[in-house]
């Protein structure tokens, strides 16, 4: 994955190639910005790993971005920019445990989410009061493809071409209407499977209609704020 990388030239007026006379004098000045910015590989980023023998986050969401906007002083909602789906996905490849009848279950599980304080990027580190609210789509199955040989590891196929229904989808849930205050830190549920059971392999579940909700950009003109989103997958529900 590339990383984020941005670079600001400052453009300024009273630079020429003609030569100034001796006796010239400076009158006014101004400054124009000039930025680029060179965005991530996709709308979803893998996880750490390892994948093998373990419970494990295999895709999240790899940004939300909302563009650059005015501020209007009261509330005010804005899309996400970030093309293409965005994914949660986990994967159970854990060895699980086996019953005297030979039937071999492994733990619930889930998938929490917080958002950070979104602050300002410059020295005053204002904060922006918001909410990042997004819907969940029906779970569906991921195949996350085969062992690599090399690393002894899975390679996580990409998420396009390998979702399929789940046989038996009664105890995986998704939260469907979801709200990230900027701040808060009790964990919002995702995803989960909700008791122990045969059910492993993998999970997913799509965001949809991804939102910012500002209630309030007083003190915000001229401002960049940024924040996180921590994705924690736990094993137990």
């Amino acid at each position: 994955m590339k990383k984020l990388f941005v670079l600001t030239l400052i453009s300024a007026t009273t630079l020429g190639f003609a030569t100034i006379p001796a006796s010239a004098a400076e009158v006014d000045k101004d400054t124009s910005d000039l930025g680029i910015q060179f965005d991530t590989d996709g709308p979803v980023k893998p996880g750490p790993g390892p994948y093998k023998d373990n419970l494990a986050l295999v895709w999240t969401p790899s940004k939300f971005d909302f563009g650059k906007q005015k501020a209007v002083g009261n509330s005010s909602t804005y899309n996400n920019t970030v093309q293409g789906d965005q994914f949660i996905v986990v994967n159970d490849d854990r060895a699980g445990e086996t019953n005297d009848q030979g039937v071999t279950t492994t733990s619930s599980w889930k998938v929490t989410a917080t958002l950070s304080k979104l602050l300002s990027t410059d020295s005053s580190t204002t904060e922006l009061p918001a909410k990042l609210t997004f819907g969940l789509d029906s779970p569906q199955a991921y195949n996350i493809g085969e062992v690599d040989a090399e690393t002894n590891d899975f390679t996580p196929n990409p998420i396009e071409g390998n979702l399929s229904t789940l046989i038996d989808p009664n105890n995986i849930v998704v939260g469907k209407n979801v709200v990230l205050e900027a701040g808060n830190t009790s964990a919002v549920e995702m995803l989960g499977k909700t008791k122990a059971d045969t059910m492993k392999d993998g999970f997913a579940t799509k965001l949809t209609d991804t939102k910012l909700v500002v209630t309030s950009s007083t003190g915000a003109e001229g401002k960049k704020f940024k924040g996180a989103v921590t994705w924690s997958l736990d094993n137990t529900y």
